[in-house]
């Protein structure tokens, strides 16, 4: 192991992404619902929702870079690359508040 402390929180984080995408699912139901309300055709933020919903399994499948980083002892190119997870939370967190 180049570094164990490293490893271990690539790992966790990569299990704890992975574990993520079995729950993707159930927001594709959540984006073949988010059409039902009349409004919802006029307004243009519920693109963006739909957008970012489905972008989601972007994240950590691009998370599993870090490893190439890891075995290129760039241990803080590896740590940003495994949190790409955390930008889709920040898309999504911000897009929310345009719902009320």
């Amino acid at each position: 192991m180049k570094n164990r402390t490293a490893f271990t929180i690539l790992l966790i984080l990569n299990i704890l992404y992975g574990l993520t995408l079995l729950l993707y699912p159930f927001m594709l139901i959540v984006v073949a619902f988010s059409f039902d309300d009349p409004a919802a055709a006029h307004n243009g933020f519920v693109y963006t929702y739909v957008a970012i919903l489905l972008s989601y399994p972007l994240g950590p499948l691009l998370s599993f870079i870090c490893w190439f980083f890891y075995h290129r002892f760039a241990f803080k190119w590896a740590y940003a690359t495994a949190n790409l997870t955390l930008l889709w939370v920040i898309a999504f967190c911000l897009c929310l508040p345009f719902f009320d």
